[in-house]
């Protein structure tokens, strides 16, 4: 069996170009998390994992791969040819999670790019990555990890142990393993170069011919995570807010920065703020056990196979603390408080005067994530007349996962004017509060809350499987595979009673929903020339696929066609073209509404009128609402409310994928040499897209001339003197994307020494996008920019000496700008060095069974916190670990 086809082969190779990583091409990576085994690999980008979960609370812990930069949910990945139950992210999406995979039994990694739906079902538009699972382990082996950075932060610690036996005359196996993984946090106070101590910032003196924005160094933010008592007051001359310190025990003020000596309005140089990174992570701590456990026996007709996995994960971040903010003027707050003289003395009645309390005694706004794992598959498999493979499985699984989060601020217990409310008002017994003092104890526990969210996911699986030889035809047999599954998924998530009652700062409603999938398929493949001149065997392979989803009225269809021309023993050409689909998750559909905050610019504001098309209808519509010239929005220096929810009117996502191909292996001059190199094309139709609050407001006025009756005025709501009070976003089967490239794989071994090369060429990375207003499609095409290489490659080289195994990998990958749509003299720098990292390794045998190894990452300090873009840590090959080393012991007896 091969990744992209069910049909069973003898020497065979696919026409699906499919990248293999053995257990052994793992070991040299000196990685312990899967995730970041494969994310180095040139296909991939950066999916989730511990950088990037970071900054989605509900994320972190997670290990999800993105094939082709096309999103996670396009990528299908499977366990020995079987979809693994699924686990759910922060916005209840349902992904594999592959640090549930028992890592120390996998036998290999297959990736098929490409479609595979015709095969596989949804999702594998991108492709499909497949984890061979060992069945026959026999022995003990056991290992031990640590690997730590130069610079500290993220060290890792791991022990897995693995047993397994032969019994009943070698008709039996059982094996059992236990996976343990531990990494620790990398913080932002971990390196002197992280994100909260550079930033690219609004040129303040730009001139004629100078950027917009200008990079800055050792800069900090004003006022997040202030354990101080600050405010600002806005000065008209500046037309900004200067920042004060208040001294509580002299009830001094001090001014802290002007507005005019700051960038953007919040960041000053270092000496004159505050620790910008005493909050949040740029790698979040995780912990993982894996336990796995198999029998697999041959009876006299059949085989069964039987196994268990169980998996629990913890992980957390956190970012600054719980913060109130106000804005009043002076004469309001002495109305409210008592007033220190500091500030009746120095400031007007008629001076806007800004509050920023941050509670944090309380410590920063941490989020902890638990998850429970649990999985079961039987597979019962035979051959029947010697010809016919035959394979039925039963599948289940549960996801549990616990959010916790303890330090969330009540916004039903402290007004916009923090004038303490609720219900302690009717008891008589609020605790007092001023913005010129720490707040009591009794403040705290009145304001700041805790809540456990819960999600549970449940699949339940039924697939059979069927192969073999149909006809005797003059070029080969022809051979057929055909199947039926039957799946069953839900998800039950519960926000708490809090979280949904909307006293908070955000709103999570429920959502419990599930539905049926059934699916047939059958495929073909079909020898047509063999033994001729130029065609040593020339075969043509075709499947198809049905599913019917009890969520959708349609059926969904998917094809596959494939040629796989042998022109002799060294050259081989292939070629598939399929029709893939994605059908819409649970939570696209049915997500119950979720109410947050974000930047939304109003077109009917003065700023924004004249927008819109050349015909000035946003001007137009804007009056039908009641909005006068020069209106300034209330959403305008505050972020606007946005209801998100679901939509079940969603179809189906469609790709039409092709590769092209051909696979060279000299037999006497470099023998030991295998060369492929294949052409990918991916056109996405259908895309299912978000018009965002400010999409949504937009198209309300633009739509038609002189009239605001249309789909997307239905969800914007505004007050009756035109404030808006609310959007909602919207997703629909909308956009288009297509992603093309050229993958290379070049292999060779020549006695002790042997060369592994991958690399990918980007052509074209892009987004089509429909102006409803003007009838018009504009293709971004983002390939080459910043996390979309032109050029990415790995290069493994490996020398053996007896028992001594040297390895050096060198992964390589291009820069680009942050955002090339960007005019050129737009940004001083947007553009970092290309990702050059140098990793080698060296193991030796000390007995029969015992081994170790050592290993130095990045020995050359390829640092993403050399340039503003890449020190986040999110993209994949810039991360700011710098140089980092490990050390190992293998037993195997």
């Amino acid at each position: 069996m091969v990744t992209g086809s069910r049909i069973k082969r003898i020497n065979f190779e696919a026409p699906s170009p499919t990248v293999v990583i053995s257990a052994e091409d793992i070991k040299l990576t000196g990685a312990q998390n899967v995730n970041d085994i494969l994310t180095g690999m040139p296909q991939f980008s950066d999916g989730f994992d511990s950088a990037s979960g970071n900054y989605s609370f509900g994320n972190s812990g997670l290990n999800i791969l993105d094939l082709r930069n096309m999103g996670e949910e396009r990528t299908l990945v499977l366990v020995n040819g079987k979809r693994p139950p699924s686990v759910s992210t922060d916005n209840q999406g349902l992904f594999a999670d592959v640090g549930t995979i028992p890592a120390s039994l996998i036998e290999r990694v297959e990736v098929m790019t490409g479609g595979a739906s015709a095969i596989y079902g949804s999702d594998a538009i991108a492709g499909v990555v497949n984890f061979i699972l060992r069945k026959d382990f026999e022995g003990t082996k056991a290992n031990a990890h640590l690997s730590g950075t130069q610079e500290g932060g993220h060290s890792t610690r791991s022990l897995s142990f693995t047993h397994g036996f032969n019994f009943d005359d070698d008709n039996g196996n059982f094996t059992v393993a236990v996976d343990y993984l531990s990494e620790s946090a990398l913080t932002q106070n971990d390196r002197e170069k992280a994100y909260n101590y550079q930033r690219s910032v609004t040129n303040p003196n730009k001139a004629d011919g100078q950027p917009s924005k200008i990079w800055v160094k050792n800069v900090s933010p004003i006022p997040w995570g202030v354990p101080e008592t600050i405010f600002s007051v806005y000065n008209d001359d500046d037309g900004g807010y200067d920042w004060y310190d208040f001294d509580e025990s002299t009830q001094d003020v001090a001014l802290r920065a002007r507005y005019k000596d700051m960038y953007d309005g919040w960041l000053v140089d270092a000496g004159n703020g505050y620790e910008g990174t005493r909050w949040g992570n740029i790698e979040d701590p995780f912990e993982r056990i894996n336990l796995f456990s198999s029998v697999n026996y041959q009876f006299d007709d059949f085989d069964m196979s039987f196994d268990v996995t169980l998996a629990r994960t913890e992980s957390n971040n956190v970012i600054d603390p719980p913060f109130k903010r106000a804005w009043m003027q002076v004469a309001d707050v002495k109305e409210l408080f008592d007033t220190p003289a500091s500030i009746t003395d120095n400031f007007q009645d008629t001076d806007w005067i800004g509050f920023h309390h941050t509670f944090h005694e309380v410590g920063g706004r941490k989020h902890k994530n638990v998850r429970e794992f649990f999985s079961s598959s039987l597979t019962f498999s035979g051959v029947y007349n010697d010809e016919w493979f035959w394979d039925v499985n039963f599948s289940s699984g549960k996801s549990m996962n616990d959010l916790e989060n303890k330090t969330q601020l009540r916004v039903d217990r402290l007004d916009s004017q923090l004038q303490v409310i609720g219900p302690c008002v009717e008891a008589g017994n609020c605790p007092s509060f001023s913005p010129f003092e720490r707040q009591s104890q009794a403040l705290t526990d009145y304001v700041i809350d805790a809540f456990v969210a819960t999600t549970d996911s449940v699949n339940h699986a039924f697939t059979a499987n069927l192969s073999g030889d149909l006809y005797e035809l003059p070029a080969g047999v022809m051979q057929m595979s055909s199947g039926l599954e039957v799946r069953y998924e839900g998800i039950h998530f519960d926000p708490s009673e809090l979280w949904s009652s909307g006293n908070l700062t955000s709103k999570k409603l429920p959502l419990d929903v599930s539905r049926n999938i059934k699916e047939a398929y059958v495929e073909l493949l079909v020898p047509v020339i063999s033994d001729m001149p130029f065609a040593e065997l020339l075969e043509v392979e075709a499947a198809y696929r049905v599913a019917d989803y009890s969520t959708n009225e349609n059926r969904f269809e998917s094809t596959k066609f494939a040629v796989n021309w042998s022109i002799n023993e060294e050259v081989r050409l292939r070629s598939i073209f399929s029709q893939a689909v994605r059908a819409p998750q649970l939570y696209e559909l049915y997500a119950g509404e979720s109410v947050g905050y974000s930047t939304i610019n109003d077109p009917c504001d003065e700023s924004n009128i004249d927008g819109g098309p050349a015909d000035g209808r946003r001007k137009a519509n804007c009056a039908l609402y009641g909005i006068p010239a020069g209106w300034n929005s209330n959403i305008k220096t505050t972020r606007g409310e946005v209801r998100n929810s679901g939509n079940a009117d969603l179809q189906q996502e469609k790709a039409n994928t092709l590769t092209v191909g051909f696979v060279y292996t000299p037999t006497s001059i470099l023998e030991g040499l295998t060369l492929s190199v294949d052409f990918f094309d991916i056109k996405l139709k259908d895309k299912i897209s978000e018009f965002d609050g400010e999409d949504v407001m937009e198209n309300c006025v633009d739509l038609a001339a002189n009239s605001i009756d249309n789909m997307f005025c239905n969800l914007v709501t505004r007050k009756d003197n035109g404030d808006v009070d609310y959007v909602r976003p919207l997703s629909l089967n909308f956009d288009q994307g297509r992603v093309r490239g050229t993958d290379f794989e070049l292999y060779y071994s020549w006695d002790a020494l042997s060369f592994d090369f991958k690399a990918t060429r980007l052509y074209e990375d892009s987004t089509t996008t429909q102006d409803l207003a003007e009838g018009t499609a504009e293709t971004n095409n983002e390939a080459g920019q910043l996390g979309r290489p032109k050029w990415a490659s790995n290069l493994v080289t490996k020398y053996t000496l007896d028992d001594l195994t040297l390895s050096w990998t060198f992964k390589f990958k291009t820069s680009g700008r942050f955002d090339d749509d960007a005019s050129e003299n737009y940004r001083d720098s947007d553009t970092p060095s290309h990702s050059r990292i140098h990793n080698i390794r060296a193991d030796y045998q000390l007995t029969d069974m015992a081994s170790v190894y050592v290993g130095i990452n990045n020995i050359t300090d390829n640092n993403g916190g050399d340039h503003w873009t890449t020190s986040r840590g999110a993209y994949n090959g810039w991360a700011i670990l710098g140089r980092s080393g490990y050390i190992g012991v293998n037993l195997d007896f």
